[in-house]
């Protein structure tokens, strides 16, 4: 079969890769190795994002803002506590949305919801045809095609193939584009949680030795009394071997050590979900085109959650990739040229580049105990609050899409 574009993965950035041109009637084929026909995958149910301006005027651009919406929080203020060290007083500075002229500084979205719309809208978008389950299996070029084989046997055509097959990407490994790897031992523990005092759309960040605790604001919701409860979403890194234990603890022991890791500021806590965790890792292709391929998302770059740059990151590649698909088209370009995939290529490196380094240091300085660094950490924090001007900087390059 044929298409214009072949797509290889369906998660949130294969998706809206593809809705994004698939809306302007360009062929696209998505492929997914889970079945995508029947239900929406199993999906992470504790896990949210933070996201900010660009990402969100991307899904008003698809006219899926305002079904999700409901469902996320405003961010107005962001407060980071350095409380690495029990004997002395931790250090506090908040970040308020309205110090830059701003009414937040983004929403945080569930990661669940944000797939289920996005799903819904490729399935009835007529310009996407869905293979699933079936995976990648190798690809050939050509002078004016890729073609692609599935597991299944299947043959695609297609003018230009995006990888949007994640961290692990095949089509990455298929194309022979090397990466760096850096390894962390830490993993990531992630939730939602009832709580009986208001966020007041605060989102925390306490900086401790196996790394940051947050707590981000998550809309209020119905339990089973039909009360209305307040309810946050946690990111917890933390050492791996320290992580499993936690996972791995009675209910009402977790929810004692959210309470006491917050220092009490959400009142009560009791669980929304169950914890999850996952091994943490930082990923960057050391290019992000080949003969007719394109990376995207976690197929070009992964990083810690920290500072909430992943999924914003990633969507950035889908805008300025069908930006410059779409321009290469009206030119009447073939939009897997040489000329086409460089301009995406440096469209996006000083932006990948530059937000990869800047997480992985910050995760560093922040996962760590060893009293130079807190201290330099400490006082950095101290700085950021006394000098107005370095802090709305600080806060403007966090939200610089």
């Amino acid at each position: 079969m044929k298409t214009e574009v072949l797509i290889i993965g369906g998660g949130v950035a294969g998706l809206a890769m593809a809705l994004t041109l698939g809306k302007r009637a360009i062929p696209v084929t998505l492929i997914e190795g889970f079945d995508l026909h029947n239900a929406a995958p199993v999906l992470h149910f504790g896990r949210t994002a933070a996201l900010m301006g660009s990402s969100i005027d991307l899904l008003k651009e698809l006219a899926l803002w305002d079904r999700l919406k409901d469902t996320t929080e405003p961010l107005k203020q962001m407060r980071i506590i350095d409380d690495g060290n029990p004997q002395i007083d931790p250090v506090i500075i908040d970040f308020k949305a309205e110090e830059i002229g701003a009414e937040m500084f983004g929403h945080n979205v569930p990661n669940m919801m944000l797939q289920t719309i996005l799903l819904e809208a490729v399935k009835s978008c007529d310009s996407i045809k869905i293979i699933c389950p079936d995976k990648l299996q190798s690809f050939e070029v050509a002078s004016s095609h890729i073609i692609a084989t599935l597991e299944s046997g299947k043959k695609i055509i297609a003018t230009l193939m995006i990888g949007a097959d994640g961290k692990k990407s095949k089509t990455r490994a298929l194309a022979n584009i090397k990466f760096k790897e850096n390894q962390y031992g830490q993993s990531a523990i992630t939730c939602l949680f009832h709580h009986s005092k208001p966020h007041e759309n605060i989102s925390t960040e306490h900086h401790r030795a196996g790394g940051p605790f947050t707590t981000v604001p998550m809309p209020d919701q119905t339990i089973d009394n039909n009360e209305a409860s307040h309810c946050s979403s946690l990111v917890w890194v933390e050492k791996t071997e320290d992580a499993d234990k936690y996972v791995a603890l009675d209910k009402h022991l977790f929810e004692h050590a959210i309470q006491k890791r917050s220092r009490g500021a959400l009142g009560q806590i009791t669980l929304a979900s169950n914890p999850e965790s996952w091994p943490l890792s930082a990923v960057l292709a050391e290019r992000f085109t080949a003969t007719r391929l394109a990376l995207i998302a976690e197929a070009a770059h992964a990083m810690s959650p920290i500072g909430a740059q992943g999924l914003n990151l990633s969507l950035r590649d889908v805008s300025s990739l069908s930006d410059i698909i779409l321009s290469a088209l009206r030119l009447g370009e073939d939009i897997g040229s040489i000329n086409v995939l460089e301009r995406y290529e440096e469209s996006r490196r000083l932006d990948i580049n530059s937000r990869f380094e800047g997480v992985d240091k910050y995760n560093r300085l922040v996962s760590n105990n060893i009293d130079i660094i807190r201290l330099f950490r400490r006082t950095g924090l101290k700085s950021l609050s006394a000098i107005p001007a370095l802090k709305q900087l600080a806060m403007k390059q966090g939200l610089a899409a």
